[in-house]
């Protein structure tokens, strides 16, 4: 077992003399076994949301002409009926204009800046001027604020119906009706695997029904199952360039807002990569809590010149959980939290070469937002193709040294050559690093047809870090033409940047969509203890993206990279990559 561990250790040490070697050996990156967190191109956002609901305003009769001679002073303004609206929120329609000498037709003119005060907070609201005397100045408004007394569900919402009906019983129990909050409870419940929800108010017209009270009308339509395929070419040679994803999910197996995934990634050749993932997440109240447990196997053989004496295995394992702090269809912030096992190991014609064991708590927040215009589907722009967009996510990690973690190698390195000891695969790295993680995507439609978008990427780390845990270039991520993985780092920055013309929303159910694009895609890394960084790699080309009836897309991208990729001795050729993704049923 020794003189196993100083094999190891020296293998590590000296076989990235051979770049094709080295590359063999890095175990993957998160991008090469998270099959599950690429780009879903099948995605769609869906219908706009909007709560609209109205109370009928009487006219003013004041602001009729023969009243024009009257004047008074006012001295106060009283709003009866507005005892569940924000405490002095109405002031503003009245105080600016207090102890002026006015013509009776501003009492009109105060009725209708309440109600823009009461529409612009959220309320449905309605403030009328009954018939008064106006003694000393103090004039009186009723207002009437809508609730909802009573709630319908239309539709087949499945085992999730019951959580559907505790979200938006919510709403009913609320002394008033307020748009944000239907908002958020609306996109709350759309947020429900496989629900597409509607919501409508009617008046309520039973027999003990008062002015303001709404019946809320929930329409759902329940996708129980869904599944898709993916094609893409986007691979190395050494794993395979042609692969398929394909997944299933099952929406309320268990009623509580839950989804259930499976899904199963080969290489052509099976035994050059073979992923399994499967994911298990649900709904903890009303509120928009979900934790989930997602797990991830998987097994490469690299083919590389000569036997294929390589193998890796990687296994991570997730337990997580998330909360939308704001949750609006123009506005979103997402905290989310959890914790990685990740064990990977490599073998090297049947000896253990390494062994690496990263336990490691993260904290995530995501945050997105479009312009209000967008979202109303004014202009030409909707909500799936904005005129402004912008996403961003920041991550902090730091791993742990405990429950089986992987231990640093020491000074000399004299800890990873001990008897009995298998080595982590980079003997300088440090298995309890910190990791500060940035993503994100602006885009601006100058017109609705023409696209800009920019999509940065970054990674900050003051230590030397475990394959999983580093910062990648390539097809996945940035640099689209170089292999997954041919550009690492342990901090690192890069940015995608597309100017595109087209729309990929096709006008009629069964039509096709198009988008034509060109790139220029930039990505450096920076590695510790490693003399001559950043690398740097740059790559430019163009291509377009079919949709296809809503149901298949793909994308058909010529890349040309500029720049030699580290290890490499010449710069790489042109590349045709595609990608292919159907959606089998809903």
């Amino acid at each position: 077992m020794a003189n196993k561990a100083i094999i190891a250790a020296a293998l590590l040490g000296g076989i990235s003399a051979t770049p094709t070697l080295a590359q063999a050996v890095q175990p993957p990156t998160r991008e090469q076994v998270r099959r599950d967190q690429l780009d879903d191109q099948l995605s769609t956002p869906g219908e706009g949301v909007s709560v609209d609901a109205s109370l009928a305003r009487a006219p003013c009769p004041l602001a009729e002409p023969q009243y024009d001679q009257i004047r008074f002073t006012l001295s106060s303004a009283s709003f009866v009926g507005a005892e569940e609206v924000e405490p002095g929120l109405l002031d503003a329609a009245w105080s600016s204009v207090a102890g002026q000498d006015l013509p009776i037709s501003a009492v009109c003119d105060i009725r209708d800046r309440a109600n823009a005060i009461l529409n612009e907070a959220g309320y449905v609201a309605s403030v009328q001027v009954p018939p008064q005397r106006i003694e000393g100045g103090a004039v009186r408004f009723d207002v009437i604020v809508a609730r909802m007394t009573g709630l319908v569900i239309r539709g087949e919402p499945g085992p999730s119906g019951e959580q559907l009906r505790r979200n938006f019983e919510k709403l009913r129990s609320q002394p008033v009706f307020r748009r944000s909050e239907a908002e958020r409870t609306l996109m709350l419940a759309r947020d429900i695997p496989g629900m597409d929800v509607r919501l409508s108010l009617a008046r309520d017209v039973g027999p003990d029904a008062k002015a303001g009270d709404l019946i809320g009308i929930v329409d759902v339509v329940m996708d129980r199952f869904q599944a898709d395929l993916s094609i893409q070419n986007l691979s190395s040679d050494r794993t395979g360039r042609f692969g398929g994803l394909l997944r299933g999910q099952i929406n309320g197996l268990t009623g509580l807002a839950d989804l259930t995934e499976l899904s199963v990634y080969s290489s052509q050749d099976p035994q050059e990569q073979l992923v399994l993932q499967g994911r298990h997440e649900f709904g903890i109240g009303t509120d928009g809590f979900r934790v989930g447990v997602n797990a991830v196997y998987a097994w490469t053989q690299p083919d590389i010149v000569g036997t294929d004496i390589f193998q890796s295995t990687t296994f991570v394992g997730t337990l997580y959980g998330s909360y939308p702090i704001v949750r609006r269809q123009v506005e979103n912030v997402v905290l989310s939290f959890g914790f990685d096992w990740i064990d990977q190991r490599i073998d090297f014609a049947g000896l253990d070469l390494s062994r690496d064991k990263l336990r490691v708590p993260f904290v995530r927040v995501d945050a997105g937002l479009m312009d209000k215009a967008s979202a109303e589907g004014r202009g030409g722009y909707t909500i799936a193709e904005p005129r402004f967009a912008a996403h961003s996510a920041l991550e902090v990690r730091h791993g742990i040294g405990a429950l089986g973690a992987s231990e640093g190698c020491g000074a000399g390195f004299l800890a990873c050559a001990a008897p009995g000891v298998v080595p982590i695969a980079r003997l300088d790295a440090d298995p309890s690093a910190l990791v500060l993680r940035y993503e994100g995507q602006v885009s601006f439609r100058p017109s609705p047809l023409w696209l800009i978008k920019v999509a940065p990427r970054a990674q900050y780390s003051p230590d030397a870090l475990l394959s999983y845990e580093q910062f990648s270039g390539g097809n996945f991520t940035i640099g689209r033409g170089y292999d997954p993985g041919e550009l690492i780092g342990d901090s690192g920055v890069g940015a995608r940047i597309e100017f595109a013309y087209g729309s990929l929303q096709p006008e009629t159910p069964d039509g096709i969509a198009w988008q034509g694009f060109a790139f220029w895609d930039t990505v450096s890394a920076w590695i510790k203890n490693v003399a001559d960084d950043p690398f740097t790699i740059n790559s430019v080309g163009a291509g377009v993206r079919f949709n296809i009836a809503r149901r298949a897309y793909l994308e058909v991208v010529g890349a040309i990279p500029l720049d030699r990729a580290p290890l490499e001795t010449k710069r790489d050729d042109f590349r045709l990559l595609l990608n292919l993704s159907i959606n089998l049923g809903s």
